[in-house]
């Protein structure tokens, strides 16, 4: 879809469960609507007849994709920001009060720094995430189900939580095979897929992940992969004094399946296992290891996507 040829006025929008609330950078209009499809549709034209032609969103665990698919098949670039971007622009703007229109105001500004604006959301992978997440969340169960049953004396108990854990283990595996399903069924997910399984360590639930959580992969330069996942380490240095690297922020969700991809390629790929023993040997302590190999697993899903091309042994990542 063609984007609308609007200024680069800005707006932003405060998103609730129930409403919508909604701010222009540099003007006082201010409007709510019901975050249903009437109301995205009023958003839409209230936001057209304004000149505006981006649109902030904060995340707020899912009641704001239907509203940002709304507003990006209007024609829209919309700019999907953490919790944590708009509470520590807030501080940067020393912005204490706090209401629902406030917020919406503050997500206007916020959005109108944002130099690049990523492309649309696939609504094939919107529809995807809302299956992988529901995968994940039934995962976390399951495995707190079973912590729980190893102190569970009472059998009756028991009982039911296996039963449980059964009946969860079941739909999880259901979410797997639709998911893979799904991808398998256009050709240009398949081929995504397909590069991405060929990387050591990356397993079909991991590829989908990456496929699904990190759509940029493929047309990014080096380095902007591994910081976009969270597994870039970020220097701490002042004048004479050198701290630590750590990394920060990133994917949370997509980096957890990466660490799993990297337990097992720094077992048994050959090249990552050698390169896993040299950063131990130089004295480097495991979780800085796997770090490593998480940034290289990521830097390699990067270029084979970019190139089109399988992971091939000892290819530079």
């Amino acid at each position: 879809m063609e984007r609308m040829e609007f200024s680069r006025k800005t707006a932003g929008v405060d998103v609730g469960k129930h409403h919508l609330d909604v701010a222009v950078h540099g003007l006082e209009d201010l409007a709510r609507v019901s975050n249903t499809a009437a109301g995205h549709e009023e958003l839409t034209d209230w936001l057209k007849a304004r000149g505006v032609g981006r649109v902030g969103l904060e995340a707020t665990g899912g009641y704001e994709r239907a509203a940002r698919l709304a507003l990006e098949a209007a024609g829209f670039e919309v700019v999907v920001h953490q919790p944590l971007e708009v509470r520590r622009f807030a501080q940067l703007k020393r912005r204490r009060a706090k209401s629902d229109r406030l917020d919406a105001q503050l997500i206007a500004a916020a959005t109108a720094q944002v130099e690049a604006v990523r492309a649309a959301q696939d609504p094939r992978l919107a529809e995807l995430a809302e299956r992988m997440t529901a995968y994940e969340q039934i995962t976390d169960q399951v495995v707190e189900l079973k912590t729980f049953l190893e102190h569970v004396t009472l059998k009756d108990i028991g009982s039911a939580l296996r039963t449980q854990v059964r009946a969860l283990e079941a739909l999880k595996l259901r979410l797997a095979s639709q998911i893979l399903t799904a991808i398998k069924a256009h050709p240009d997910l398949l081929a995504r897929y397909r590069l991405l399984v060929s990387l050591p360590g990356v397993g079909p639930i991991v590829a989908a992940t990456l496929l699904i959580r990190m759509p940029e992969l493929g047309g990014m330069r080096r380095g902007q992969a591994a910081s976009l996942i969270g597994v870039a380490p970020f220097d701490r240095d002042s004048g004479q004094w050198k701290g630590l690297r750590f990394i920060s922020g990133g994917r949370a969700r997509p980096r957890r399946m990466l660490y799993l991809a990297a337990l097992v390629a720094k077992r048994f790929d050959p090249g990552l296992k050698a390169f896993g023993e040299t950063l131990r040997a130089r004295g480097k302590p495991p979780k800085i290891v796997t770090v490593a190999v998480m940034r290289k697993l990521i830097e390699a899903a990067n270029l084979v996507l970019q190139r089109g091309q399988p992971w091939v042994k000892n290819m530079p990542a």
